[in-house]
């Protein structure tokens, strides 16, 4: 059965990170390389998922991943803002309620707990990334 170190404990869960979903494999390779950062920094049972147009898609992922045993997953939408994606689509195919940050799950006869974060955009270090931006530009 998969497992983590986490500090002094010891548990069963799994980071999905969550894109939007795009045409353009630019959208999937950024997700990727976030995903292999969060392994350099000591993540494990990292995962992807797309709300639409990339496979795999959220729901079927999170079954993936409740399959191979894990019962807790951190679904982490890698948007900046939130809109519908994040308040309605994304939390219908996790199966948590509309506006919540997670709950219980069951999917084909498992259960697990689903822990869903908030986008990007509210955190300020997204300035700092903005300002070293502005100023390669000058």
């Amino acid at each position: 059965m998969p497992s983590v170190l986490l500090g002094a404990k010891m548990a069963n869960e799994a980071i999905l990170l969550i894109g939007h979903g795009s045409k353009l494999d630019y959208n999937k390779q950024v997700l990727e390389l976030q995903a292999e950062n969060l392994r350099r920094r000591g993540h494990e049972n990292v995962f992807i998922g797309y709300n639409e147009k990339t496979m795999p898609l959220v729901g079927e992922k999170l079954a993936e991943i409740m399959e191979q045993g894990f019962d807790t997953v951190y679904a982490m939408p890698v948007f900046i803002a939130s809109g519908v994606h994040i308040t309605r689509d994304i939390p219908r195919k996790l199966g948590i309620p509309e506006g919540s940050d997670g709950g219980e799950v069951e999917v084909d006869g498992r259960k697990a707990t689903v822990k869903y974060g908030e986008p990007l955009g509210n955190d300020p270090r997204i300035a700092d990334i903005l300002t070293e931006r502005i100023e390669s530009l000058r």
